[in-house]
């Protein structure tokens, strides 16, 4: 879990994926996502799980069980990949995620943030960040 110790953070530029908030895993597999599931991740589950339930039950008359059954099933597929993308996105810094830093810590390499002169127009910047050649070197 996190350490008490201060730990040594190195920075990098992330220009055009910019995170907002702590990586708290860089590459989270698909335990660390669901352990870092919240209670309200667990409600917004169920709850959609139970609402296309009751929806494929109230609209499928001749056949209720069935057609609440694969309903559900539709929910839970649905609710499963929208959970993990929201609680992979806090573990990844793209969500508010104080709750995982606290619990977990911060990753040894955070972004270092980048700040857009105009919003309204912005530069075109290279894909590769090198310096500009100077041709005085040259003659």
């Amino acid at each position: 879990m996190a350490e008490s110790s201060e730990q040594k953070l190195q920075y990098f530029d992330a220009r055009y994926l910019d995170p907002k908030y702590p990586i708290v895993k860089s590459d989270p597999t698909v335990d660390d996502v669901i352990k870092a599931m919240r209670s309200s991740d667990y409600l917004s589950f169920f709850g959609t799980v139970a609402g296309t339930w009751t929806y494929g039950f109230l609209l499928g008359k001749p056949v209720r069980g069935p057609t609440a059954v694969m309903c559900a099933s539709a929910g839970f597929t649905f609710a499963m990949f929208y959970t993990m993308q929201n609680v992979r996105g806090r573990l990844l810094g793209y969500r508010e995620n104080a709750q995982e830093v606290k619990k977990w810590g911060m990753e040894a390499i955070q972004p270092r943030s980048s700040q857009m002169t105009e919003g309204r127009y912005p530069q075109r910047q290279a894909m590769v960040t090198r310096s500009p050649l100077n041709w005085d070197n040259y003659d």
